[in-house]
């Protein structure tokens, strides 16, 4: 996501996984994101658009399973 697009075959072919499978929950929230302008999804890639750069690190935060276990918890870091 540095770059603001990642490929789904990359994580495929590196960790044996099927990343739609895998990332299930995640992908459904990234469809919200989608709705709204910042990602295209496409069967290889996902990309960040123009409009969703200064969200990235919200973006990138649906894959962070730390902050899914951490419900109980405060967050220190908080995005707008």
């Amino acid at each position: 996501m540095c770059h603001f697009e990642l490929s789904k075959e990359s994580f495929n072919i590196a960790y044996l996984i099927d990343f739609d499978q895998y990332f299930a929950t995640e992908m459904e929230e990234l469809r919200e994101y989608e709705g709204e302008g910042l990602l295209e999804i496409s069967p290889q890639w996902i990309s960040v658009t123009p409009k969703g750069r200064m969200l990235i690190r919200n973006i990138c935060m649906v894959f962070d399973k730390y902050l899914r276990t951490r419900t109980e918890h405060a967050r220190y870091s908080k995005v707008i």
